[in-house]
């Protein structure tokens, strides 16, 4: 990873609170750096980062327990993530010289300086709005890549012409090795689940909302024809756990407003607590909640220490062993 913006975070560090800044790049993560306190210096091991997202925090919540004094320093850290770092006690820097620091005798907050211009990466077609269909699959089913490609584009009911290209992405970002010219191997799995919940998240499900409802009763009893409608995020979470009580609710499907009132008694509202988004995959009817890659990546995005608990625990259970 480029980590230029380490040197222009710690330099906009330096001219913003006028406190001496020293650093370099040093294990065990990133580099160490120390900043002159009025009576103190404190040192930090520094995690880098080119932007935070919701799904790194557990990660981050890791290193902060492990190490005495962490930091995060990115590029980039959007708003909501700021706050569930201030709320998990984490320091943080962005480039713009956008800081918490919250130890012992030194107290800084920054929150002023107008963000850099991010540079999108280079587009890659394993991440389209259709790549990422495949690799939803692909996630949870890693020895499919070397089904035939046509046999793979029915099971992802996406085009054949999508197979070679999602491939060639996935070879390019290094995430696929070709051992002949018929079968590959897997690297790299974690962090390509990591891209996919980013790219999930920018990518596809703005293009899959289609409403809001409300519910007159207990979410529980509704009785869904499976194949066609589900739980995700947290119900989803929720049932695959018992261990989160919904506040949001999520709900992906194949069927229509007309069905969805006269089958399962939604009500649609503008600022109803259901959000309903367009079914995606192939879903198996004896299951009714939606992929666990996907419960977890919505648990994430929307943060909250509920959340992020309860997606620990899916990921440990459910994703874990297929990476």
């Amino acid at each position: 990873m480029d980590r230029e913006f380490l040197h222009t975070a710690f330099e906009n560090l330096q001219k913003l609170t006028g406190l001496a800044v020293h650093w370099e790049m040093k294990a065990p993560l990133d580099a160490i750096v120390q900043i002159d306190g009025p009576k103190n210096k404190i040192q930090f091991i520094v995690e880098a980062k080119k932007e935070v997202r919701t799904h790194q925090l557990i990660q981050l919540e890791h290193y902060n327990k492990t190490y005495k004094n962490f930091m995060i320093v990115a590029n980039r850290i959007f708003p909501k993530v700021k706050n569930e770092l201030r709320t998990l006690g984490i320091a943080y820097l962005e480039a713009n010289g956008n800081v918490y620091i919250k130890h012992n005798d030194i107290f800084l907050f920054i929150d002023t300086q107008k963000p850099d211009v991010y540079i999108k990466q280079k587009g890659n077609r394993a991440f389209t709005k259709t790549g990422l269909k495949v690799l939803l699959h692909l996630l949870q089913h890693k020895e499919d890549i070397n089904l035939p490609q046509r046999e793979l584009a029915k099971i992802t009911n996406v085009a054949l012409g999508t197979i070679p290209q999602v491939i060639e992405g996935l070879k390019d970002t290094r995430y696929l090795l070709q051992l002949n010219k018929k079968q590959y191997v897997w690297e790299k799995r974690k962090e390509l689940l990591e891209r996919w919940i980013v790219a999930y998240d920018t990518v596809l499900k703005p293009k899959l909302k289609k409403d809001r409802y409300h519910y007159e009763g207990n979410w529980k009893e509704i009785e869904f024809a499976n194949e066609l409608t589900v739980w995700g995020g947290e119900p989803a979470a929720d049932i695959l756990t018992n261990y989160l009580r919904p506040e949001k609710f999520i709900l992906y499907t194949k069927e229509n407003r007309l069905n969805l009132m006269k089958k399962y008694r939604l009500i649609p509202k503008k600022d109803g607590e259901i959000e309903v988004y367009d079914l995606f995959w192939h879903q198996d009817e004896n299951k009714n909640t939606a992929p666990e890659v996907l419960v977890y990546a919505e648990l994430l995005l929307e943060g909250g220490k509920r959340n992020l608990e309860t997606a620990q625990k899916i990921y440990e259970e459910h994703i874990e062993p297929k990476l």
